[in-house]
């Protein structure tokens, strides 16, 4: 089974609390930094699951860059897990639905456990 797990988060420490979450449960973490790195890391990593800030910057931003790569063949069964400090229905709306939202700045394990259980990934 695929253990990718993509985090595209542009606060670092968001990003590092993220992929040490990630490893805890038995995912293998790539870090994309900004909206442009999205696609490329996507498309390179096959991820099983991506966890973003909808509000990535970059050009493309974040939002626009996920709903791109699921556009392609294959990629629109990618869950994917929106990371904001938006609410979880317009962060969802921005990516064109979302199977699970983190709460910024409240991020605790358990809640990213549940999140991944929410996606279908069982860690």
């Amino acid at each position: 089974m695929n253990k990718t797990c993509m985090i595209a988060e542009a606060d670092p420490f968001i990003a590092r609390l993220l992929k040490r979450f990630a490893e805890e449960s038995g995912l293998d973490p790539v870090v994309a930094r900004a909206g442009q790195d999205v696609m490329a890391l996507a498309r390179q990593t096959r991820p099983a699951v991506i966890i973003l800030e909808a509000e990535l910057p970059g050009t493309p931003q974040g939002w626009e860059a996920v709903r791109a790569y699921r556009a392609g063949r294959g990629a629109h069964k990618v869950p994917v897990i929106t990371c904001s400090w938006l609410d979880e229905a317009r962060a969802g709306a921005l990516v064109g639905g979302a199977a699970a939202h983190l709460q910024k700045p409240e991020l605790s394990y358990e809640d990213f456990k549940a999140a991944l259980k929410r996606a279908g990934i069982e860690s």
